[in-house]
């Protein structure tokens, strides 16, 4: 205690203690409101089921999501090692996508649905990411209005993809643009809360192990390096490559403005921690043949088209080229912070370098250097030219509800499709599928269309079902339409293939194959054989 200064009374400290909670107040309601705003379209859609019909859980990216409910299947059934059941290729198992198997643990433990536990995921994910973004604004920006404009902004924002969408998604400098900020949920907070809920995890992850890491550094505490190594060790369990590029970003900012001794060895410390697994998962990705197959097929992580990224993020991006020049005059750690990690990505996107074809994996969490930024350029160079208050007040909520279209668009545009068969199967299918999981495990030659949903609903392994992560995906779709509609040898394939189970559906438009006798599971529309 400082000489001369009175202590608090009981009184006092309770006040300081309230006023400490009430800042939180902010983020946990927000995320309340998030969790709710998000859960509309689904909670519409099994409300709404169609007769005989069955809604599946998602209107997002679906095909991906059905790959994750897979995964987590692995660890509900007691897996800490995935192995991919989208393709009948054998290779050693892999420790990767350690946040998919928690999660399938989780459900397990406590006897969840793997769908339920998925949405769960969400929602926790709205209270967490809003009070972590929280955690991270306030440690960047001491103006109150605009800390709260950059949380607001940050929360709802989306981008303006919906104007290519309405140009018709046109060819542009001989590349075709498309509507990224609706296709690619790690762009902005609040597609990541609704779509998927890693994405949205990693930005807790991020917003968290930034926070903590810079203040470990400022005030070399080791217990705060600790908090952010824990915080990049969960980004690394969702992107193992994501906490390279927030180390080199910190990197950057310590040279540039050095810290104590204690300081650096805070930093490294928080580095340190999630290094093994980041080294585990590059070897896994150069020497397991597995997830090279699936790495090198993936026809999603190349970097984005440009033009499409600029209109994705156009409201953040130039809202924060606005603040760029305060952050170069007052050049702090956490503003050379804040340039490098913007700067290096571009490195990453663009430039050739080891990352290769997981380029497009460094976006999580672009948004948060973003809002920062952008709120420190409106409430520093755009307000102050304003002479009306008004205005003054006006401006920075109007540029939120602007962004807030996208977002809004978002939400409601699936409650006019809840029925589509894209988001519905039959009846006959899902208790097929759950039939399918209750015996015992093998491989399954189906079409992709049912294909997706197998490894979500039982441990089999399909030889066609992912555009991504069934290897030569094209190929197999045709050799199986053969095999299935009597243009091949169907029984000289199930040999080849070691084919456990045939699934028939009706819309194959043939008759159902004679030779394999009477299905283990008949409807009229939806059979399965089980050959052994």
């Amino acid at each position: 205690m400082k000489e001369g200064v009175p202590p608090l009374s009981v009184g006092e400290r309770g006040l300081k203690g309230y006023s400490r909670l009430g800042e939180w107040r902010l983020p946990l309601i927000t995320g309340l409101v998030l969790a709710a705003v998000t859960a509309l379209p689904y909670v519409y859609a099994y409300a709404v089921e169609p007769p005989g019909h069955v809604f599946m859980g998602f209107f997002y990216l679906g095909d991906d999501a059905n790959t994750y409910l897979a995964k987590m299947r692995q660890g509900w059934e007691g897996s800490w090692a995935w192995q991919n059941r989208y393709t009948t290729e054998s290779s050693p198992t892999a420790y990767l996508f350690m946040f998919w198997i928690a999660l399938g643990h989780i459900a397990a433990l406590f006897n969840l649905p793997l769908i339920a536990t998925f949405h769960l995921a969400r929602v926790a994910a709205a209270f967490a990411l809003m009070a972590a973004a929280w955690f991270m604004i306030s440690h960047f920006i001491e103006d109150r209005s605009a800390r709260r404009f950059a949380f607001f902004f940050c929360a709802v924002g989306l981008g303006l993809g919906y104007v290519i969408q309405a140009l018709g998604q046109p060819v542009i400098f001989g590349n075709q643009t498309d509507t990224l900020d609706w296709r690619m949920p790690e762009l902005t907070a609040f597609y990541s809360v609704l779509a998927l809920p890693h994405f949205a995890w990693s930005g807790v992850f991020a917003a968290a192990g930034i926070a903590f890491t810079l203040k470990a550094i400022q005030r070399g505490s080791l217990v705060f390096a600790v908090v952010a190594g824990l915080a990049w060790l969960g980004q690394a369990s969702i992107h193992p490559q994501m906490p390279i590029l927030m180390g080199g970003a910190t990197a950057v900012a310590l040279f540039l403005r050095p810290a104590s001794p204690r300081g650096w060895i805070a930093g490294a410390l928080a580095f340190a921690i999630p290094a093994p697994y980041i080294l585990y998962s590059y070897l896994a990705f150069v020497g397991n043949p597995e997830v090279q197959r699936w790495t090198f097929h993936s026809k999603n992580a190349l970097p984005p088209e440009t033009i499409s990224l600029l209109f994705a993020i156009a409201p953040q991006l130039l809202l924060a080229l606005t603040g760029l020049p305060g952050a170069l005059r007052r050049r702090t750690r956490e503003d050379l912070f804040l340039i490098a990690w913007l700067v290096l990505l571009a490195v990453i996107l663009y430039l050739p370098n080891p990352a290769g074809d997981l380029r497009r994996r460094f976006l999580d969490g672009l948004y948060l250097p973003l809002v920062i930024l952008g709120a420190r350029g409106i409430y520093e160079t755009i307000l102050p030219r304003l002479r009306s208050a008004r205005a003054k007040a006006l401006v920075p909520f109007s540029y939120v509800c602007f962004t807030a279209v996208g977002s809004a668009f978002l939400v409601l545009a699936p409650l006019a499709v809840a029925g589509n068969p894209q988001y519905t199967t039959t009846w006959a299918q899902f208790d097929g599928l759950n039939w399918l999981g209750s015996e015992p495990v093998g491989h399954v030659l189906a079409m992709p269309g049912v294909g997706l949903y197998i490894p979500a609903y039982s441990g089999d392994t399909v030889y066609v079902g992912h555009y991504d992560e069934t290897f030569d995906y094209l190929n197999k779709t045709q050799t199986a339409l053969a095999v299935l509609t009597g243009k091949s040898d169907l029984e000289q394939f199930i040999q080849q293939n070691h084919i456990r189970y045939v699934v028939w559906t009706v819309d194959l438009k043939t008759p159902p194959p004679e030779a394999l006798g009477a299905a283990a599971y008949d409807t009229p529309d939806f059979k399965i054989w089980r050959i052994y």
